[in-house]
């Protein structure tokens, strides 16, 4: 059988009061009263007393007399709030009502006053309601430094700025990202500290909290691959994002959450290079011919020029492959794409589909004169001996070209009939080329120009 057991509750602890005053009759009226009502009570006869027991016993609220032997009560609470980081709150007893006075007071960082002899029940009302306060303010605190460190864990910068856009708050990385301490951000506005430019700009005057401007007070901000300029002037790639913070309708301050992306940006541009390239030659590949294909024709059609397709197989590559391994026929495609290169102009395009199978994308030629010139070239330059650490790999390349307009006008129809043309060029005997649609065979004249059909935009 289970017994249920209770954990002993303790009673919270008692709050300390420090009563500094001269007169001993009315240490002995507040000692007597606010012990009855469930407070610890310290004493002290003046200000330097006090201290020596501040910096021995924290307290939690010091009750004084204004008027003091030697120090003053208002000394007293200037020298407790200049020494202490986190001081008690005071309460000063005071004869008479006097704004100058008061003014004073409040500017020596005294949290409440009374009349003198203090009328207990008013008194203890104000002790219970600072006290309160200073509790929720701890309380605030402590929430404050929680949520602090949960945002100092994270990668990305993050800035609160009040009202006026003067900066209230920037977590470990925002300060980390600008260069910055937090005595050098806080309270100054946010225009002197983000600094932004845009891709292409050299002008770093963006306006990264448009809502702190009276006319765009629900305008977030988004600037992305944007440069930022860190304290010491140099300069990151950056993505930032700004939004207003609206309480109860009325604008009470934002935020922006901004974070390096260069290292991302890179990885973005590598991640679309291996897309769009042969991981073994570094060429374009089929994805990458298969998006400019389209983009050549339409700039063909606009400029009123023809457009060429050399749509290329090796021949005896198997043979290299099967007899001396992958690693030397690795080599030799990277060998051919080299080739290949080099047998056109940098307007023009080499692209491995795969295999051993290649494709010219001739932008550069005026003429199918220009362009059997390039596949004869390529086949002289592939018909040379391919070394490999020593080893002799013969090949050659059959040669399939298709032009737009005269034998196609759109991009599948070039590609495929290169391709076709290929396999007749295989036909005849290999390492020969083939243009689409010449039923004669041998070497074809220049043809003149025919523009297609519109194509559709």
């Amino acid at each position: 059988m289970s017994r249920s057991m209770s954990c002993p509750q303790s009673d919270p602890p008692r709050p300390l009061i420090l009563v500094v005053s001269g007169e001993r009759s009315l240490h002995t009226v507040l000692r007597g009263f606010l012990e009855g009502e469930g407070f610890l009570i310290m004493a002290a006869e003046d200000g330097a007393s006090a201290l020596a027991l501040l910096q021995r016993q924290a307290v939690d609220m010091v009750l004084l007399d204004l008027h003091l032997s030697g120090m003053s009560g208002r000394e007293l609470c200037l020298t407790i709030n200049r020494q202490m980081a986190e001081p008690p709150p005071l309460l000063v007893m005071i004869e008479r009502y006097q704004d100058v006075e008061a003014h004073q007071l409040h500017e020596a960082g005294v949290a409440d006053y009374v009349r003198k002899p203090p009328h207990l029940p008013v008194l203890l009302q104000r002790i219970r309601t600072l006290l309160r306060a200073q509790q929720t303010c701890r309380a605030l605190g402590l929430l404050t430094q929680k949520y602090e460190m949960i945002l100092d864990t994270v990668d990305s910068g993050i800035c609160g700025v009040d009202c006026h856009g003067l900066i209230a708050y920037m977590n470990q990385a925002g300060r980390h990202l600008l260069g910055y301490t937090t005595d050098e951000l806080l309270g100054r506005h946010c225009r002197e500290i983000f600094h932004i430019a845009l891709a292409g700009s050299e002008s770093f005057e963006e306006n990264c909290f448009p809502f702190l401007d009276s006319d765009q007070e629900d305008a977030p901000a988004h600037f992305n691959e944007a440069r930022m300029e860190r304290r010491d002037g140099s300069t990151f790639l950056a993505e930032l994002r700004s939004a207003p913070l609206i309480l109860d309708g009325r604008l009470t301050g934002g935020v922006a959450v901004f974070q390096d992306i260069t290292e991302r940006q890179k990885a973005e541009q590598l991640i679309r290079h291996m897309a769009n390239h042969d991981a073994l030659t570094n060429l374009p590949n089929r994805n990458h011919l298969l998006a400019r294909l389209p983009q050549a024709i339409c700039l063909a059609r606009r400029q009123e020029r023809p457009l060429f397709l050399l749509f290329i197989d090796l021949d005896r590559f198997k043979p290299v492959n099967d007899l001396h391994g992958h690693a030397v026929g690795d080599e030799v495609l990277i060998q051919v794409g080299k080739r290949l290169k080099s047998a056109v102009r940098t307007a023009d395009s080499v692209c491995r589909l795969g295999g051993d199978e290649f494709v010219i994308l001739l932008e550069s030629a005026s003429s199918l004169h220009g362009a059997i010139m390039v596949a004869e070239r390529a086949i002289e330059l592939l018909n040379q001996p391919v070394d490999v650490h020593g080893l002799c790999c013969s090949i050659g390349a059959s040669i399939g070209i298709a032009a737009y307009p005269d034998n196609a006008a759109t991009a599948d129809e070039l590609l495929r009939h290169a391709d076709q043309a290929m396999y007749e060029a295989k036909k005849m005997g290999r390492n020969c080329w083939r243009l689409y649609g010449d039923q004669g065979g041998g070497r074809n004249a220049a043809r003149p120009f025919r523009p297609a059909a519109p194509l559709p935009e």
